[in-house]
């Protein structure tokens, strides 16, 4: 057993742990989570409109309508908001100022818009660019703009290209000190965008094509996922590995957005992707990474004491996806007992799913109600609009726990005979 691990640490854990702590894959990573309070906010405006739409009078009415656009404004705009946190979270790590950075990144997020200022015949000035610009779909472009801004002033202040800022006042300091980092960040980009005419959202569009195509196939799904949880398995947390490829499917679920408010039902037929976000959310949250819902209720049912006493106790933030509790308490980390079923189950549920959503027995999840932490039947109902996720969704969580009990009664045993041979000495002992 030991040499396995040993392998295992040597082909994939060292590999993964060093990919995991680059720098900007920390950054990007801790960037997107710091914006899950506003999408939180969205996914809740979600949750609001479906029901305004749901109460007769008030779901045909001007209000509904109304209310959209706050939800829609919410969600738009976070594109600048993964710009602001991916400067900060780079900044954090380089010690260089946070503030400084994401106010930075902003700026340069704005200049690679490309945005036109326009002046009518009452010389006002109109700013125009496409809204999608602002949002999900420009999530390739708040990488780079804060990365791009973190990055070059951490450089200056690294080299020491920094004004003398002594003797004036603190809230002054900062000001003067990346003056010169803040003013060749802004001038670059520029020349980027406008003296060489790179729009990098077009170019990423052009590049996510294809991109879109492979991982928003199932057995793109598949191999992404699998990396996922066989990282988390070996202590790598899922959100390192998924962050570079998280845009491609938050792309998706947009251009799916995009369809369902032209008034088109969410189907493969009128274009719309199975594999986006929506999809990454349901099928990995039925109790966190892995799909372990179905281990804990099985574990409800255990002849182990300690097993069934853990099932009981880590039940409730199962329910809202939270697994730290089993991962490291049962543990499934490091067990190769539970090495299969924690990255077969996911694949299974996925490929249940898709055949599901791709016949059209349920709505293709088209909605930004991205609640991670809300229980599984519940939010694939909010994910797709659909009642009949809700079924899909017990079933997979079924099906979860008819996968999980063997390798747990093969758990039970390799902790009955690791009891018997701890309490073996002390019976020889009394014996003799």
């Amino acid at each position: 057993m030991s040499e396995k691990k040993n392998l295992f640490e040597k082909i994939i854990v060292k590999p993964l742990n060093k990919f995991a702590n680059f720098r900007v894959v920390r950054s990007i990573s801790a960037g997107f989570q710091s914006a899950v309070g506003v999408l939180m906010i969205g996914a809740f405006l979600s949750i609001i409109s479906i029901i305004l739409g749901l109460i007769p009078g008030i779901a045909e009415s001007s209000t509904v309508a109304k209310f959209n656009v706050l939800k829609d404004l919410v969600f738009g705009l976070t594109g600048i908001l993964f710009a602001y946190g991916i400067a900060a979270a780079d900044a954090k790590i380089t010690k260089t100022d946070e503030k400084s950075a994401g106010f930075m990144a902003i700026v340069v997020f704005f200049i690679f818009m490309k945005p036109t200022l326009a002046v009518d015949e009452n010389y006002v000035m109109t700013f125009v660019a496409p809204f999608a610009r602002f949002g999900l779909q420009a999530m390739l472009v708040s990488m780079v703009s804060g990365i791009w801004a973190a990055e070059i002033a951490a450089l200056f202040k690294k080299q020491k290209w920094m004004l003398n800022s002594e003797g004036l006042p603190e809230i002054a300091k900062t000001w003067f000190e990346y003056l010169f980092a803040g003013t060749f960040i802004v001038l670059s980009a520029w020349a980027i965008s406008y003296l060489l005419n790179f729009d990098l959202h077009l170019i990423f569009e052009t590049l996510l094509t294809p991109l879109l195509g492979i991982f928003s196939s199932f057995w793109g799904w598949a191999l992404i996922s699998t990396i996922g949880t066989l990282a988390f398995f070996f202590g790598i947390h899922t959100a390192s590995i998924l962050s570079l490829v998280g845009p491609v499917y938050y792309i998706a679920l947009a251009q799916n957005l995009e369809l369902l408010n032209s008034g088109l039902a969410p189907t493969v037929g009128n274009g719309f992707i199975i594999i986006n976000m929506g999809y990454m959310m349901l099928m990995g949250v039925f109790g966190g990474a892995g799909a372990t819902l179905g281990l804990n209720i099985d574990m409800l049912f255990s002849k182990n004491k300690s097993i069934k006493k853990l099932g009981r106790m880590a039940l409730f933030p199962s329910l809202l996806n939270i697994n730290e509790p089993l991962i490291f308490g049962l543990p499934i980390f490091y067990n190769p007992v539970f090495m299969v079923p924690f990255i077969g189950g996911l694949l299974v549920n996925s490929a249940l799913a898709y055949g599901v959503f791709y016949l059209g027995w349920v709505n293709i999840p088209s909605t930004l109600a991205l609640l991670q932490f809300m229980p599984a039947p519940l939010g694939a109902y909010l994910l797709t609009n659909d009642a009949r996720a809700i079924i899909l969704a017990i079933v997979i969580i079924l099906i979860d726990m008819a996968i999980w009990w063997p390798f747990l009664k093969t758990h039970e045993k390799n902790l009955a005979v690791a009891e018997a041979e701890e309490n073996l000495p002390e019976e020889a002992e009394t014996v003799a």
